[in-house]
């Protein structure tokens, strides 16, 4: 990405480096044993795992921790993905990158269906050479496209179990980015490529109960479900920081928005609510840190309300430079809109945001009401930038009520750790790899 970015996460790689809440659906769950009870059969040697996915290694946060808590352990993965080729030791295992010709597409939807189509065969022809030279103990396609499964059907087919990872809700994430209501024929055909997908998979794995319970509703994954959240991993960020003291009144504050730029994330927004922000919190500063084809556009906004306080970060910022951002900043905003892909999310910066001690302003959106309340976020209504000022100027005028929302968001997000989601992953792994040996 960056041609003068400093040592990248995966060079961090090298050497040693859940309880969800009470939402569970009435569907049969398969049993998944804690990782220090898997079956001993996962004992006799390290497995060999693939995983699958249309994204860089180096800046895909999920398959990185995933990744890693395999090869940590022993276990080798190699990864078919876009990017660069490298080979990382880590733990007593390593991580091989094996980058395939593709790229994340632009333009219309029959622009991303081919792009999407394209990387598949590509991946395909690349898992299917691997597992020939080394059998894979288990391939995990992490979407979009839901239908990645479908590389490593030669694996399937001699008895392999795949997983599909689905970090996103595809039908209702293309809905929103085409505009498209969500019982037009595209988005019809693209439910029922995610049964299609989830069928040629042995297990499903999702980051919210939310979104398991809306795939279980159209028939997919229903009784061989998992979910496997978004949390921080203390292996990068350290470990949780107590809540934040705000500056003193009169002092520079920092606002920090680090994400997608893409129109649903929200953040022209918080562009727009400077109109309000810049007269009456003259000392606010906002940093935006993302990556999107939508950035020029966002940058001139920004330079038109506020060029002086608000800074659009000119180039993406790399994985590994996202902890000292969270350090430097006060508030961590999320201004996420509200859609049919959007209300399924609990975005993994507010997460970010609570490890670090820091006050959050929030959008009302369902998912993350699932998961934490007006006593442990500032809320606004999506979309409305006057109201996201409003909840910007509550945070600052009552600094002790933000840091007691602060801890009380700590403490929940105690319950829903990397290391109890880590134990879950690992233990699903080990399962699924034992029911095929037993056979």
């Amino acid at each position: 990405m960056l041609d003068d970015r400093p040592a990248s996460v995966a060079d961090k790689l090298h050497g040693d480096m859940p309880s969800d809440f009470n939402n569970e659906s009435s569907a049969p769950r398969p049993a998944v044993p804690p990782a220090d009870q898997a079956p001993r059969a996962r004992r006799e040697r390290p497995l060999r795992i693939g995983m699958i996915h249309l994204s860089d290694f180096r800046l895909d946060s999920r398959i990185q921790r995933q990744a890693r808590a395999l090869a940590e352990r022993g276990d080798e993965v190699d990864l078919v993905c876009i990017g660069e080729r490298e080979e990382l030791r880590v733990g007593d295992g390593v991580i091989r990158v094996h980058p395939v010709p593709g790229g994340k597409a632009v333009g219309g939807a029959s622009s991303y269906l081919t792009s999407y189509g394209a990387f598949l065969a590509r991946a395909m022809w690349r898992i299917t050479a691997l597992d020939l030279r080394r059998p894979f103990d288990l391939v995990e396609a992490h979407n979009m496209p839901d239908l990645l499964t479908a590389a490593a059907l030669v694996p399937r087919l001699r008895g392999t179990p795949v997983i599909l990872n689905a970090h996103d809700t595809f039908p209702e994430l293309f809905a929103t980015k085409f505009n498209l209501p969500l019982i037009h024929p595209l988005v019809r055909l693209l439910e029922r490529e995610e049964r299609l997908s989830a069928a040629l998979a042995s297990h499903v794995i999702v980051v919210t109960e939310q979104a398991r319970r809306r795939l279980e509703s159209r028939g997919v994954g229903v009784g061989h479900s998992s979910v496997v959240m978004n949390s921080p991993d203390e292996g990068v960020f350290g470990p949780p920081r107590p809540p934040l003291q705000l500056p003193a009144a009169g002092q520079p504050l920092r606002l920090l928005y680090h994400g997608g730029l893409a129109p649903r994330f929200g953040v022209e927004t918080l562009i727009r609510s400077f109109t309000r922000l810049r007269e009456t919190m003259p000392h606010l500063q906002a940093r935006i840190c993302g990556s999107g084809e939508d950035r020029d556009r966002l940058a001139a906004l920004a330079a038109q309300i506020d060029p002086e306080r608000i800074d659009v970060a000119k180039d993406p910022i790399p994985f590994e430079q996202i902890p000292a951002e969270l350090e430097a900043a006060h508030i961590g905003v999320v201004p996420t809109l509200h859609d049919h892909f959007t209300e399924l999310l609990l975005p993994v910066k507010l997460l970010e945001y609570v490890h670090m001690g820091l006050p959050v302003v929030s959008s009302r959106l369902p998912g993350i009401e699932s998961y934490f309340s007006d006593a442990d976020l500032q809320p606004f209504t999506a979309g409305d930038p006057e109201d996201l000022a409003k909840a910007i100027e509550a945070v600052c005028a009552d600094p002790a009520n933000a840091r007691e929302r602060a801890a009380s968001a700590t403490m929940r997000l105690a319950d829903i750790t990397w290391d109890s989601q880590r134990t879950r992953y690992l233990a699903l792994v080990d399962e699924l790899v034992a029911r095929r040996v037993a056979r």
